[in-house]
Formats: structure tokens, sequence, C-alpha cells
């Protein structure tokens, strides 16, 4: 009951494109509905309530019409109002793991839909994603440009789960050569990611340059991010190696 009066609330503050503008210094952000579209998609799957689906369309639309940019299939961070391409830096702000991100949740939304041109949409993030993998380093960085230049080169734990989560989901949608690149950078993800968990349980969270990281607390956002990831780890191997399922059972 809650979930759907939250829900409501949020519907009822869309605009006419069926955006919902934020407080703060970027009222316009892409950000803010990615998480509430994957909160749609898991009440989609938990509940018989087509009013989640109607949010779903709702966000994906608003995404693959106003977010992602037609020429390079990037998705943009900020906007103006009417969700036009913000002016100065913050309108051609890239960050790579967002298009992981995206490309995993409008994947999920593509399969639900038996959309192909959904999928198409997700692919295209997917490989705008991996123009963001340092090759010296082998993990995705922060920030770019829509051009591809480098904006920041520290690269967080988060975005190497979503590295993972959509090479994994894309592996599973596919059945050509696409299944084994995407298997690939599953395992690349997967190598990047196991170099910021610690022996003690915990993580670090931010990589320079250089290669070292910050020493600093653990943030415990990341622990969301390692799960999601986790959790498509299970899906994916359910889908190409049901066999191997049990493994994963944690004790």
């Amino acid at each position: 009951d809650e979930a759907v009066r939250l829900r409501d609330l949020s519907a009822a503050a869309m605009d006419a494109d069926g955006g919902v503008v934020e407080v703060g210094a970027h009222p316009h952000q892409a950000n803010a509905h990615m998480h509430l579209l994957e909160a749609a998609l898991a009440w989609e799957d938990a509940s018989d309530d087509t009013s989640w689906a109607t949010l779903t369309d709702r966000i994906v639309t608003l995404a693959r019409g106003r977010f992602i940019d037609s020429k390079t299939g990037m998705l943009r961070e900020f906007f103006s109002s009417g969700w036009s391409q913000a002016d100065g830096t913050d309108g051609s702000l890239v960050e790579p793991g967002h298009q992981f991100e995206w490309a995993w949740l409008l994947a999920r939304h593509a399969k639900s839909r038996d959309d192909a041109e959904g999928f198409k949409v997700a692919w295209r993030l997917f490989e705008a994603g991996l123009t963001g993998v340092d090759p010296t380093r082998g993990v995705v960085i922060d920030a770019m440009g829509l051009d591809g230049s480098v904006r920041s080169a520290r690269a967080r734990l988060w975005p190497q789960t979503e590295w993972l989560k959509a090479s994994l989901i894309l592996a599973s949608m596919t059945d050509d050569w696409r299944r084994d690149l995407c298997l690939t950078q599953a395992s690349r993800a997967q190598r990047a990611l196991w170099r910021y968990l610690t022996p003690v349980g915990l993580w670090h969270d931010k990589m320079l340059e250089s290669g070292e990281f910050i020493d600093e607390p653990a943030p415990a956002s990341s622990l969301y991010h390692i799960m999601a990831a986790c959790g498509q780890v299970r899906a994916t191997v359910g889908a190409l190696r049901p066999d191997l399922v049990s493994a994963l059972d944690l004790s």
C-alpha cells in the first residue's frame, strides 16, 4: 500500500513528457528516473497491478526519446527544462557506469515486452559503456564527454558491477556472436570488481588513475550494487547453465 501511494504521488508529479523534476542544482536529471525505473520493474515482477507497467513504460519512453543522444547512442546526465540538452559541460557529461546500468534496465524492459527495438537501444548503450573501460587498468572510469574525452579517470566500485550486470543480461538475451562478447566482458568486469574487495568482507570505493585506492571508510551504498550484480549472476547462470546454479548458494 505504501509503494502504491508513493508511485501515485510520483506519477502525479510527472510532467507531460513523463519526467519528474528534482530539487537541488540539477532539477532535470536522468539518474533519479533510473532508480525509479528499477523500483517499478521490481514491482512489475512482484505485483499484478498494471499501473507499475504504465510507470515503467513512461520512464522508458522518456529515456529513449530525451535522455539518449541520437547521434552517439550515449545517455546524458543533465537537462534543461523540457528535457532538452543542458548548456555547457553539464549537457555533454556521460558516466560510463550509467550507460551500463541503463542498458541493464532497458534490456529487462525490452525482454518483458518482447521489444526488439528496445534491445537495440540497450545494446547501443552497452557499447557506449565499453568506451569508458580504461585499457590500462581494466576498469570503468567515472566520467566522459559525449565526444569520448575523459572527464574523470578515477574509477569507483559501482560502475564495475553495472558493467558485469549489463554484460550478463545481454548474454542471456542473445545466441549469436554477441553472447561470447558479453561473456568475455562479464569475466573482465568480474576481475575488475574483485580488485575492490578486501579480505575482511568490505571494499574499496575509489581507484585513482595510478591504480591505488583512496584510503577511506567503505560506503554502504556499494553493497546495493554488489548484491544486484550477484543477483544477475544467478539469473544468467540459471538461464545459460542451470546445472551450476546450486554452486552460487550462499552458505
